[in-house]
């Protein structure tokens, strides 16, 4: 599983993984992941507003993860 990190995560969501344990796993492996979702906590933010927001401040393009989502009727 090359490639950047968006297309990890399609690519294991694809292979019919539980979002939310996969969310649980990488918080507890990564403390950049589990600040990134403290961050979204502290906002006051919906998921979805907190990803937009982080990043357009990034600029990182999410619309082929926000797109792999939809299809799949995964809510975040």
């Amino acid at each position: 599983m090359q490639g950047n990190p968006m297309n990890i995560l399609m690519q294991l969501m694809a292979g019919g993984g539980n979002p939310q344990q996969m969310v649980q796993n990488m918080m507890r492996q990564n403390p950049q992941v589990n600040a990134i979702f403290n961050q979204q906590k502290q906002s006051g933010m919906t998921m979805e507003q907190f990803a937009r927001q982080y990043a357009k401040q990034n600029n990182i393009d999410i619309n082929q993860m926000v797109d792999f989502l939809k299809q799949r009727n995964i809510k975040f």
